[in-house]
């Protein structure tokens, strides 16, 4: 009897069941890892390009911000530098001093500054650059901060409405002090508020950017917004100065929760020597935009490379072309930021710790006349004269080593262009550094200070020359008598002033007139040049008088010789257009240590020997001692 046998289908169902589950189970394993695997890098890629677009838009903010903080900076110093001038005037001439002349003539030429006020102790007005009325600004907190506080640096007030001119203004002061050092006033000076924040009109921000420079105090300074400014405001609920008394320079992205709800990307910067911070910030969505829309596309790929996995490989070419478009998209956003390099209004330039040259924008080079090109990978010393080279060397050195952010140190130094010439340029310098914290690069922010540089040379000659003759003035006349009596004094040698008064000038001038009056004082000041040493130094006191300053005399007869050859070169013809006139001089001496013992009484004892000259017959020489 045969046995039954199993039936060969359900055998081979049982047999096959496995094989058929094996490769599915495979194959979904395989897909599984395959999406996640995509998923993976599809994160990753959204995470890295948000963190490669905010780093640069931040590396972009901050180069706005050290811009910005320069430029600020630049108008402190140049207000304190003007408020200082005015002081030292006011010191001198006290309140015959005349600030609307000076404007006028143009010996004050700051735009910015609204108006220009020394106010005495009691916070009245004394002289102005506007006409001003009865004004009292003893209430005020920039006149009673330096009242109260003996501080000599210039102090920033909250903007208030002024009593002058009507307006919203920041006042600035700087404190004045008598001899023994008790107050004696201030120099106040104003700026709008929208003139701090010009600097939003150079540079795009976008319709939601931000410029503000706020006080420590809590206090706003001045803000732009879009079209939008304010000042006036608090400034304790926002997030950057919250942050801003931890770290004194910092970018970061904030939500916008303690100002408009708009979620920014934003960089601050405490400035040093003033308590004052800058922050520079854009709109987050608008600058993110690009990379934004990316990860909603990298999202909804990832979707469907999960619903249809069967068709990656077709799914893969279409992730390689968006891939492409992503490299695209970086590569527009580096063009961006390129452009705003290169359209900056201040010279930027990336250099090396060893001071190579990595790139600059269109700004610096135009500033030294060389092409971009040649700049690049040149080194930064080499472009200027070895003395300033080795100042700029040693001045980057020491950033290179400080560990502090907070500053953006800057330099004043000459540049030489490609024809020869010398700019001389304001540098701030700032270092970029690694996550180890060495030196990856430094960030040059240059500005042409050409023209300052030249108006303060200008103003230091005015002040200490006659403006008819170029001679020294009475202040350089004292000045160079002080420093010849104290060589003097320590060489044991004599010193001596000659006072010189021109006889019969005044006729001259009467009849043939001021111009040729004014003709004959640059000729009798030439000749008088010629009379003395190259260290010596002749004065005109003003009107037809002169001063001669003679310093290391070995004896009496020395300064007689000069006074003779004074008398000699006055007497001769003088040629006015033809007309030919004479004119003589009556000449008072007066020696160091023989006739007085400082410069104030030897002045006095030469001007009475003079006079002496002219009531005995003038065209002659009179010493002090009674000879002549």
């Amino acid at each position: 009897m045969t046995p039954p046998s199993t039936p060969i289908d359900a055998h081979d169902a049982v047999a096959r069941r496995p094989r058929i589950a094996t490769p599915l189970n495979l194959l979904i394993v395989l897909a599984s890892v395959f999406v996640a695997v995509v998923w993976l890098i599809t994160l990753q890629r959204i995470a890295f390009e948000r963190e490669q677009a905010l780093a640069a838009e931040m590396e972009a903010n901050s180069s706005l911000a050290i811009a910005f903080e320069q430029q600020v900076f630049r108008a402190l110093k140049a207000a304190e530098q003007v408020a200082a001038f005015v002081r030292e005037q006011y010191r001198r001439q006290g309140k015959a001093i005349d600030l609307r002349r000076w404007v006028e003539e143009g010996v004050i030429r700051e735009e910015m500054f609204t108006i220009v006020s020394v106010v005495d102790e009691q916070g009245d007005i004394v002289s102005s650059s506007q006409n001003t009325g009865p004004v009292n600004y003893a209430d005020r907190e920039f006149f009673t901060a330096q009242r109260d506080a003996r501080i000599d640096h210039l102090f920033i007030n909250q903007p208030v409405l002024g009593r002058v001119s009507g307006r919203w203004l920041i006042p600035m002061s700087l404190r004045i002090e008598r001899d023994d050092g008790s107050f004696a006033g201030v120099v106040v000076m104003a700026v709008r508020p929208e003139d701090v924040t010009r600097f939003f009109q150079q540079v795009d921000l976008g319709p939601q950017g931000l410029l503000e420079l706020a006080g420590l105090d809590g206090v706003i300074r001045a803000r732009k917004i879009g079209a939008r400014s304010e000042f006036g405001l608090g400034a304790e609920s926002l997030a950057w100065f919250q942050r801003q008394k931890l770290h004194d320079v910092d970018d970061f992205h904030d939500s916008g929760e303690g100002l408009d709800g708009v979620a920014r990307i934003v960089s601050y910067r405490t400035m040093s020597g003033y308590p004052l911070m800058i922050t520079v910030a854009t709109g987050y969505d608008e600058e993110m935009a690009t990379t934004l829309q990316r990860r909603s596309t990298y999202l909804m790929a990832a979707v469907g490379v999960t619903l249809v996995v069967m068709l990656f490989v077709g799914l893969l070419a279409l992730m390689l072309v968006r891939q492409r478009a992503a490299t695209d998209a970086l590569q527009g956003s580096e063009a961006l930021f390129r452009a705003t390099f290169h359209q900056a209004a201040m010279g930027i330039a990336h250099i090396s710790p060893e001071g190579r040259i990595l790139r600059v924008n269109e700004k610096f080079a135009r500033m030294l006349g060389r092409p971009a090109e040649a700049l690049q990978g040149a080194n930064i010393f080499d472009l200027s004269d070895t003395e300033v080279a080795a100042a700029a060397r040693s001045f980057l050195s020491e950033q290179l080593v400080s560990e502090a952010r907070a500053l953006s140190p800057e330099i004043e130094k000459t540049y030489r262009r490609e024809n020869g010439s010398l700019i001389w340029v304001c540098e701030a310098s700032s270092v970029v550094r690694n996550r180890q914290g060495h030196p990856e690069f430094l960030v040059l922010v240059t500005q042409d200070i050409t023209e300052r540089k030249h108006l303060e040379a200008r103003l230091c000659h005015d002040a200490e020359h006659d403006a008819l003759t170029g001679l020294a003035n009475r202040v350089r006349f004292h000045q160079r008598l002080d420093q010849a009596l104290e060589s003097v004094r320590d060489q044991q040698q004599l010193c001596a002033v000659l006072y010189i008064d021109l006889d019969g000038f005044k006729e001259i001038n009467d009849r043939h007139g001021h111009t040729a009056g004014d003709s004959l004082l640059q000729m009798a000041a030439r000749r008088l040049e010629g009379c003395v040493r190259s260290t010596d130094t002749v004065a005109r006191f003003g009107g037809d008088e002169f001063g001669i300053v003679l310093g290391n005399l070995h004896g009496s007869q020395e300064c007689e010789t000069v006074a003779l050859k004074v008398l000699d070169v006055l007497a001769k013809p003088f040629d006015l257009d033809g007309s030919m006139v004479r004119i003589s001089a009556s000449v008072g001496a007066a020696l160091f240590p023989l006739h007085a013992e400082d410069g104030q009484d030897l002045l006095k004892r030469a001007d009475q020997a003079m006079y002496a000259a002219k009531h005995a017959g003038k065209n002659r020489f009179h010493s002090a001692d009674g000879q002549g």
